[in-house]
Order: structure tokens, then C-alpha cells, then sequence
């Protein structure tokens, strides 16, 4: 009682102390006996005190490091103590198997090879069927092929008439002659174009030429008596320069030129010979011709000069847009001399951006025109011809050639630039095997005026292959096997100087790294489909043709793709022709690297394209389907951009081009005989022949290792072994470089910028393919012939053969 008493009266003043052991000794034990743990002191949590920042930093810490444990860690370790049983289970029947099986080492690494070759099939089946991958390059490398037709069917999603209109009709809404503000405005837009769609390092690159622009002041074209005076601008003003008649490369008068002058048709030699037939001298007198017929203008501007004319005056031709004659159009053509050589006719054969030689006078460039030129108008040419009175020569269609009894007066006043900055623009997607064998896709940008279906259509295209191929870049992370370049080329317009500049700079660079040129230029001019291209190429453009579906208003009987319209339109037959003759970018190509080149789109329309008539208003009257056109031709030359790129080995085929040689050389044979020449029917072609069959015999040898190889990397799930895929880089490097095989650098000044002696441009053969022979093989020796040179053409024949045999060689290493 007295300790119930002691317990139920008042509080204590301080506790009992824990170590008290007797007075807890007094306390009853009427309860079980409590049980004694043992705490770990760390998670003991006395009241926080207010300590330093680093104190409750690390409390703060130790907090979230107990519940992360408690919360994450403890559950994950009940869940996985099973499977580790259930591990260790299983791996103590697997070492058991393995050990009665036999050495557990040796069984070990052949159950791991089965694995990593199950997995790599299995990795390979799953690209084949559901990507664009292809097959790898060598088993073990990083390279891989990817699946040409899958991008290609994707490519085609990309294309946007509506995109390729709008491009066009800005490019052509203002004048861009080459060198002016206009021009570097497109530059740019162009460069940013190229950046802003990914391409590798874009750049503006500035070179220099002679260029020359015209004045109103002081350039006129009269008659003597003052009874007429031509209009030497189109539209309703003089005061635009872009408007104002001239000839690129044309010289000045030196001052004014009063002279007799002559009508000559479209002063062809035939028409000439006319005129001196006739009794009519053409020394010391204007000469007054067409524009057109079978020589180019500049060949034409020679002959009147080796003839010791005055001056020569170009007539436009009357053109007809859309179902109204036009007649007071002026078209302004390039006078320096391209058959010597294209880029700076100061500089012929030779680029004077890298070479302390510097610029030819006027005088002594070969390239250069040495009498004044000036282009008027169907109207003003019909007039000024009228007052001949018909006397003189009758050319057939009423115009004579008078007897110099009528006199004129003419004034040339160009500004000239001996050097002025003009800009190409460059980007590409590189490759990711051989990095330095490349596909070139090149368009002019610089016009006479506004050019919608030359430079505007051509700059269109190549903006919209820069988008297509970007495009798959960016959707299947996707790199070509090899580079694929695009380039916007200046100065087209005066004598291909942004193109063959540009070429000469590199010439070597691009012997070893260029090996295909794929030209834009004037895609969708009329409806009948043109396709030129280097025989090594003939059969991928076939096989390209055949897969781009034609349009419903295309579609005929038994047609569905563009090879059934081509030769539809081509009496059945789906040949291709090699005469690329006109003045565009793939001259410099072809005749200084011998590059195998090609250019497609649709002609058929007559149009002003030197001229401001050439805009996109007329443009749109003159071809009405023109923007589904132009990307059915962005469709065909993508895919063929693309096949050149990706393409394993390289798509040339070398039995093609022997073929074509044997037919160019019987071609040859009859371009002799039609010559006035008896000695020149005495020409022995035995050797060029059997140099072409030696070529054949090593052609099929590469289509062989080619039909090998795709046979056997189909049947081995798409790999290619580390020694194959040598080998084939290894011929792709011999198809490349065979080309320069071709050119001879000892040509002279003569024909300073005519290397190739295998395909190109005889210095007399017409601007336009006619039909009549396969102009651009065998250049040098149909320059001999035409000359009636027999000794010269047989020589050149038999050089020709000497480097087929050496080519051929290239294959036998």
C-alpha cells in the first residue's frame, strides 16, 4: 500500500533516472517481460537541431539514400532472388551437358560462333525485307548497299510540279546576264538553298572572265541614206540594259563602219560558195545572215572573217508563242569561237584563275571574234534585205543576196570587262565508300534575259534532285556509295565560261574523282522526248526509262512507260544517240575529261531562248503540261543519279560501247566517202577495228565478274566477302579511269580546249544533231577529213587505235 500510495501521489519533481536499478527493481512485473532489440544507431531520427547547412545536407542525403533502398532496392531484390535460382539452375545443367558433350572449352566457342551467325542472318533478313538496306560491304565492315528500287520508289514521293513551277517563275522573274546584280541575287538564293537542305559545305565560288555587256549609246544599224534604222531593243524602252541588242564576245567597232552589204542566207559554207559563184564578193562588206542552218553562229562569224568582211548582223527568226507570230523578238548569241575552246576567250585551253600566264590579247586568242557582230529583228531583217530590190542570188525563198550596190552604217560600242566576277555554286552529299568517285548533276543559271526555259528550268531541277536526295537522307539515314555533286554554273551564256573555268581548275581532280556529268538544262521545251547520252550509259538509261510511268494524257496502246514513248516516237526503235552538239555545260565535260555525259527532256517547240521573250509568262502558253513534264524528267534523271551513286559496280557497260565504237567507225567510213576527196575513200580501217573488238573481248570479261558477284552475293543472304568487295572497287576504279586514257593534251592551239579523241565535237560539225552521222566520235580524225587531209586522218585513226589497245589493258591487270 505504501508503494501504491507513493505511485498515485504527485509527480516526482525530476524522472527517475533509466539506470535507476533499484527503483525499477520495486515496479511489479504483472506483464510479460519486455524484449531488448538491438538499434541500429543510423536510423535513429532525434529532432533536428539547427545546425550549419552541411549537417542538414547530409541528413537530407541519407533520407533519400534509406528510402531509395527501402522503396526500390529491397523489392527488386525479392523479385530477382528467384530468377537467380532459377539461373543458377539451369547454368548447372548447361555445364553439365556441355562437359558430357566434351571439352566444355572448345564446345563453348562453337556454340558462340552458331550464335553470332544466326544473329548476323537474322539481322540481315530483317533489313532486306523491311528497310532499304541491302547488302553489306565485306562481312565485317561498316559499309552497306542499300535497296536501289526501294529509294527509288520513294524518290519519286518527293517530286512537287508545284514546287518546280514556283522555282521557275522566280528564277525568271528578273534579268540575270551573267555577272550582274540579278545574277548574284540567284547565286545566293541558290546557295542558301543548297545549306538550308543539308548539303556539304555549299559555297559561292567567284571566278573571273572577260565579259562585255551592251550600250544603247553609241550601237546603231542603219542604212547609208538614213531611209531606215533598226530597233536594237525589245519591249517598249532602250533604257534596260537586258534589253538591248548584243552578242556575247563580240568585239567593238572601231568606230563607225560604212560598207556595201551582202544578204547570205544563213551563211553556211554551201551558201557562200553561192555567193561567190555568183560573182559577189563578200571582202570589205557587211555580212547579213540568219541565225540557224547547219553552222554555228561563231563558226560563222570566222568564215565572214577569213573572208575579210566588215561585220556580221544576226536576224532573229520570226517565233510563234502561243498561236501569235512574233516578229520583233532579238535573240542574243555567243560569238566566241567554242569549237577552239570553251570558258575565257582570253584564255583558251588554260584556266588564268590558277596560271601566272595571264590573258591573251584580243588580237591573239584564237577564241575570240575579230570582226563586230549585232543580232536585229525578223521585222528590221525583212526590211533591210527588202531594199536589195531582188537582185543578185535568189536563195529560194524570195530573200536575195543583192550586189553590193545598198550601203549601211553600223556602230558596235560593248562595255567590255576583260575581268569580272562571276559565281558557280557548289555543294554535294558525300559518299560513304568511294568518296572520291562522284556523280555531277550541273545547270546554267545566268541567261540572256530572264530565261525560264533554259536557266530557270534547268536551276528548278537541280533545287529539286537537291531536295530529293536530302530527303532520303534524312528519312532512312540514308549515303550514297559515292558522292553525288550538284552545281550551278555561271556565264553559260558567254561561250560556257562558268562550266569550263570550273573544269579547268580541276581538271585533274576530276579525272580520278568525276566519272559521270548529268546535264539540266531546257527540261521540258515541247513533248517529244530527246535522250542523249554516252554509250557506257545506254542500257541504264534503258532500264530507267522502262520504270517512270507516263502520264494519262501520254498513254497509248501498249504504252506505260517512258522507253514505250520513246520509241514510239522513234519508229520502234529505243537506240540512243551520242551527238551532244549544242552549246551547254557538258561540252567542257566531254571534250576536256572525256566524263561520260548525257542530258534528257522533252523538244519539240521552236522558242526564243536567247531572248526577253524566253519568260515565264510565254513560257507557261508555250507548254501548257510543262511543270508534269519537268518531273516526270526530275523522276527519270533522279533515278538514274541514284543507280550511278548506289549502284555496287558502277553501271557502265563496256560490250555496249564496243558495240557502238564498231557502228561509229562504219559511220566514219561513210562521213569519208561523202567527201569530194577520192584519197580519202582509200582510208584503211582495219586496225581501228580490231582495237575495238580487243576492247569487246575485255568488255565481257567485266560483265562476267559482274553477273559472279551479284550471283553470289544474292546467294550468300547478301554478304560480300572481304576479297570481293576489293575486287569490285578495284574495277570501279579501272572504269573510271580508262577515260582519261583518251585525251591528248598535244592538240595545240588550234583547238586548245579539245583533249578527247574518242568522242567530242569535230570542229565543223553542225550545233543541232541532223541525223546525217554520228558527229561527235572521233573528232580528229573527221576534223582531217573534212580538211581532205588524208595523211592527217589516218594518222588520228591509228592514234585512236593505239589507245583503245592501251585501254583495254586496264582490264587485264
Amino acid at each position: 500500500m505504501s508503494q501504491y500510495r507513493r505511485l498515485s501521489g504527485s509527480m516526482p519533481a525530476f524522472p527517475p533516472a533509466y539506470d535507476d536499478s533499484e527503483a525499477q527493481s520495486e515496479l511489479p512485473r504483472t506483464s510479460a517481460p519486455v524484449e531488448q532489440f538491438e538499434i541500429d544507431e543510423d536510423e535513429v531520427f532525434e529532432p533536428m537541431k539547427r545546425d550549419g547547412f552541411l549537417h542538414r545536407a547530409v541528413f537530407a542525403t541519407k533520407r533519400c539514400v534509406f528510402t531509395f533502398r527501402d522503396r526500390v532496392v529491397g523489392p527488386l531484390s525479392q523479385i530477382m532472388d528467384p530468377l537467380y535460382e532459377g539461373y543458377n539452375y539451369f547454368h548447372s545443367k548447361y555445364e553439365s551437358s556441355v562437359m558430357r558433350i566434351g571439352n566444355p572449352l572448345v564446345v563453348k566457342r562453337l556454340l558462340y560462333v552458331l550464335v553470332v551467325v544466326a544473329g548476323m542472318y537474322l539481322l540481315t533478313q530483317n533489313e532486306n525485307n523491311d528497310g532499304i538496306s541491302g547488302s553489306s560491304s565485306d562481312a565485317f565492315s561498316s559499309g552497306k548497299f542499300y535497296d536501289l528500287e526501294k529509294l527509288a520508289t520513294t524518290l519519286k514521293a518527293y517530286i512537287e510540279p508545284r514546287s518546280l513551277e514556283e522555282n521557275i517563275e522566280y528564277i525568271s522573274s528578273m534579268p540575270h546576264v551573267a555577272g550582274t546584280t540579278g545574277d548574284l541575287a540567284l547565286a545566293k538564293y541558290v546557295e542558301s538553298y543548297f545549306s538550308n537542305n543539308g548539303l556539304q559545305v555549299p559555297e559561292l565560288q567567284e571566278l573571273e572572265s572577260f565579259l562585255n555587256y551592251p550600250k544603247a549609246e553609241g550601237t546603231y544599224l542603219k542604212l547609208a541614206d538614213d531611209s531606215f534604222a533598226a530597233t536594237l531593243y525589245e519591249g517598249n524602252s532602250n533604257e534596260q540594259m537586258h534589253m538591248l541588242a548584243f552578242n556575247p564576245n563580240s568585239p567593238n567597232s572601231q568606230g563607225e563602219i560604212e560598207a556595201p552589204f551582202v544578204y547570205a542566207n544563213h551563211g553556211d559554207p554551201q551558201d557562200l560558195q553561192k555567193l561567190t559563184d555568183a560573182g559577189i564578193m563578200v571582202e570589205n562588206a557587211v555580212l547579213v545572215v540568219k541565225y540557224g542552218g547547219d553552222t554555228p553562229e561563231p563558226n560563222k562569224v570566222l568564215a565572214a572573217a577569213r573572208l575579210k568582211a566588215k561585220a556580221v548582223v544576226f536576224i532573229t527568226p520570226q517565233f510563234d508563242i502561243g498561236g501569235k507570230p512574233q516578229d520583233d523578238v532579238i535573240e542574243k548569241i555567243n560569238v566566241g569561237l567554242t569549237r577552239v575552246s570553251t570558258g575565257d576567250v582570253l584564255t583558251p585551253g588554260y584556266s588564268a584563275q590558277r596560271n601566272a600566264v595571264g590573258k591573251l590579247s584580243w588580237e591573239n586568242s584564237l577564241t575570240t571574234a575579230k570582226i563586230p557582230t549585232l543580232p536585229i529583228s525578223w521585222k528590221d531583217g525583212k526590211a533591210l534585205v527588202a531594199v536589195l530590190n531582188g537582185t543578185g542570188h535568189d536563195f529560194g525563198d524570195g530573200w536575195y543576196s543583192g550586189k553590193l550596190e545598198k550601203k549601211l552604217k553600223l556602230s558596235v560600242q560593248n562595255e567590255e570587262r576583260s575581268t569580272h566576277s562571276l559565281w558557280n555554286v557548289y555543294g554535294y552529299i558525300p559518299g560513304r565508300e568511294q568518296a572520291d568517285k562522284g556523280v555531277i548533276f550541273g545547270a546554267p543559271r545566268d541567261s540572256a534575259c530572264f530565261g525560264a526555259s533554259t536557266a530557270a528550268s534547268g536551276t528548278a531541277a537541280l533545287l529539286e534532285l537537291v531536295k530529293i536526295f536530302t530527303s532520303l537522307q534524312r528519312r532512312y539515314d540514308w549515303s550514297p556509295s559515292r558522292p553525288i555533286y550538284f552545281i550551278s554554273f555561271d556565264a553559260t551564256e558567254y561561250n560556257l565560261a562558268g562550266s569550263a573555268e570550273w573544269v579547268k581548275m580541276r581538271q585533274k581532280e576530276l579525272m580520278k574523282g568525276g566519272y559521270a556529268y548529268i546535264d539540266l538544262n531546257d527540261l521540258a521545251s515541247g513533248d517529244v522526248l530527246s535522250v542523249k547520252a554516252n554509250p557506257l550509259m545506254h542500257d541504264l538509261v534503258k532500264e530507267e526509262l522502262s520504270k517512270v510511268e507516263l502520264l494519262e494524257s501520254q498513254k497509248g496502246k501498249n504504252m506505260k512507260t517512258l522507253l514505250d514513248l520513246y520509241k514510239s516516237q522513234n519508229g520502234g526503235n529505243d537506240r540512243i544517240s551520242n551527238n551532244m552538239l549544242e552549246n551547254k555545260n557538258y561540252l567542257p565535260f566531254i571534250n576536256m575529261l572525256n566524263m561520260p555525259s548525257m542530258e534528257i527532256g522533252f523538244r519539240g517547240e521552236t522558242f526564243p531562248k536567247h531572248s526577253c521573250a524566253n519568260s515565264f509568262k510565254n513560257f507557261e502558253k508555250q507548254t501548257a503540261s510543262s511543270m508534269n513534264l519537268h518531273a516526270q524528267v526530275v523522276e527519270l534523271l533522279g533515278r538514274i543519279g541514284l543507280n550511278l551513286a548506289e549502284n555496287p559496280i558502277i553501271p557502265f557497260d563496256f560490250s555496249v560501247l564496243a558495240d557502238r565504237l564498231m557502228d561509229y567507225s562504219l559511220d566514219l567510213e561513210k562521213y569519208a566517202k561523202a567527201q569530194s576527196d577520192s584519197k580519202l575513200n582509200h582510208l584503211e580501217y582495219t586496225k581501228l577495228r580490231e582495237a575495238i573488238h580487243l576492247l569487246k573481248g575485255y568488255a565481257n570479261r567485266v560483265n562476267e565478274f559482274r553477273h559472279d558477284r551479284n550471283e553470289f552475293v544474292a546467294g550468300t543472304s547478301s554478304l560480300e566477302p572481304a576479297v570481293l568487295s576489293a575486287a569490285r572497287r578495284n574495277l570501279n576504279v579501272k572504269m573510271t579511269e580508262i577515260s582519261s586514257a583518251f585525251l591528248i593534251p598535244s592538240q595545240g592551239a588550234s583547238r586548245a580546249g579539245y583533249l578527247n579523241s574518242l568522242f567530242g565535237l569535230p570542229f565543223n560539225a553542225p550545233e543541232h544533231d541532223d541525223d546525217s552521222f554520228e558527229w561527235n566520235t572521233f573528232p580528229f580524225v573527221r576534223d582531217g577529213i573534212a580538211e581532205n587531209d588524208h595523211k592527217k586522218a589516218q594518222f588520228e585513226m591509228e592514234r585512236v587505235a593505239q589507245l583503245l589497245e592501251i585501254a583495254s589493258q586496264y582490264f587485264n591487270d
